[in-house]
């Protein structure tokens, strides 16, 4: 009796330890310092004490490229130091239906000081399994004007706020984009955006190949980032998915492995193939109620179980290793 009675007090602490999320590190002693520019904003203050044109310098100078490529690219008035870039963006202020959506953004983001501490609980977690992992040193918030969403530097972020109003905004009701990509203009997808970018252009390399297999592990690991940077987040909002989508693809998860399987894709190198599984779009080509990228969930599964299999295996292990055999061969989909 009393060897039972040890055996049912042990079985609960097993039992947590094994659920225990290995993501969730204790970042309270990691610091980052990453600043906060809210473009419109300044705009405003700029143009209203008549001094826009100090307040575009000033950006300009705390930008860098990530402000060049703003005014050049999203609001296309020309480079910051152009003669009529000031005047154009007066023009852009002035405007009726920008007033509005700047109006959505103030309502929606306030000062954005919670989204503020988000990033920094992020780029802590980055920090803490990748010290020497570049990290940015400033968010630049903005209008794109339904141009970008979220991009990065090597040094800065950028975020058109516009693109995270939601899919019930009027406005953006309106924008001539397709319902999928509507769908994923709500700011629960944010820090998701935030991380995958940066993690895309400043801390993994590129697919190693052209293969399926290659593309799998590639966004595997880029997933399994992100969710080490929101380790508290649903695989749903890690995933850019409905809580719908991201149950079909748990509940199809084996099916839709034996059928990459039984079609010999795994090593195939098809262009076509990987745009059908990897890119964006209403639904995965050829599998009935799926949701897009189907391919990068699998992908994501892919890389637990191999962390799983090896939990001694730090994130910068992960990163370097290029054996995607090696990786492949701990999946096991359950049926």
């Amino acid at each position: 009796m009393k060897n039972r009675f040890i055996y049912l007090m042990l079985f609960p602490v097993l039992f947590i330890a094994c659920n225990q999320n290995p993501l969730a590190v204790d970042v309270s002693n990691v610091s980052v310092e990453i600043t906060h520019e809210n473009v419109v904003e300044a705009y405003k203050n700029g143009w209203k004490n008549g001094d826009l044109s100090t307040v575009n310098k000033t950006l300009s100078s705390k930008g860098g490229e990530l402000y060049d490529y703003y005014t050049k690219e999203m609001l296309r008035v020309g480079m910051p130091m152009q003669d009529s870039t000031v005047a154009f963006l007066k023009l852009f202020l002035a405007d009726s239906i920008m007033q509005i959506v700047h109006h959505k953004i103030e309502s929606k983001f306030g000062d954005f000081h919670t989204e503020m501490e988000e990033i920094s609980d992020m780029f802590k977690h980055l920090k803490y399994h990748i010290p020497n992992a570049l990290l940015p040193v400033s968010v630049m918030t903005y209008n794109s004007t339904f141009t970008n969403g979220v991009i990065s530097t090597p040094s800065r972020i950028g975020i058109g706020l516009e693109m995270y109003l939601g899919s019930e905004d009027e406005i953006v009701k309106e924008v001539p984009f397709p319902l999928y990509l509507k769908k994923r203009m709500n700011a629960e997808f944010l820090m998701a955006d935030i991380a995958q970018n940066w993690i895309v252009s400043n801390v993994i390399e590129g697919v190693l190949d052209d293969t399926f297999l290659a593309n799998l592990i590639y966004n595997g690991k880029m997933l399994y980032l992100i969710k080490a940077m929101m380790p508290n987040a649903e695989n749903n909002i890690i995933m850019r998915y409905s809580k719908s989508d991201y149950e079909w693809a748990v509940a199809s998860e084996y099916d839709v492995w034996q059928y990459i399987v039984q079609e010999n894709w795994v090593y195939a190198s098809e262009l076509k193939l990987n745009m059908r599984f990897f890119k964006e779009g209403p639904n995965t080509s050829g599998l009935d109620g799926s949701p897009d990228r189907i391919g990068q969930f699998i992908g994501f599964k892919i890389i637990e179980n191999y962390m799983e299999k090896y939990p001694e295996t730090t994130l910068k292990s992960l990163i370097a290793e290029k054996n995607t055999t090696k990786i492949l061969k701990t999946y096991k989909p359950k049926k």
